[in-house]
């Protein structure tokens, strides 16, 4: 921000300064201007990309949760599994436990 005193600085010319010394000041302005400008455009640059890394960043989030929560659900189904597959082993030792004992007893 500019305060009254620099407007005025800006705006009026030193007395006794000759056409080529306010070229001159007028050049030195430009080129301030054109850094800023240049410096802003960066920024916004910058800011834009930071927008994309953000978008694709929270488009892998969504990708990568949805990956997780098939992940998770495969594992529940085959701990299920295994579970049934436990349970049916040991009434199959149990039938075979049962059937040698009775080989045993007949025998």
């Amino acid at each position: 921000m500019t305060d009254s005193k620099d407007a005025q600085a800006v705006t009026t010319p030193p007395p006794g300064e000759s056409f080529a010394t306010a070229i001159e000041r007028l050049d030195r302005s430009l080129n301030r201007l054109d850094t800023s400008v240049r410096s802003l455009s960066s920024r916004l640059r910058s800011s834009g990309q930071l927008q994309t890394d953000n978008q694709r960043l929270a488009a892998d989030r969504t990708r990568l949760a949805g990956d997780l929560d098939r992940a998770t659900a495969r594992a529940d189904r085959l701990d299920s599994a295994t579970e049934e597959v436990s349970r049916r082993i040991a009434e199959a030792m149990d039938t075979v436990k049962s059937v040698l004992e009775q080989g045993e007893a007949r025998g």
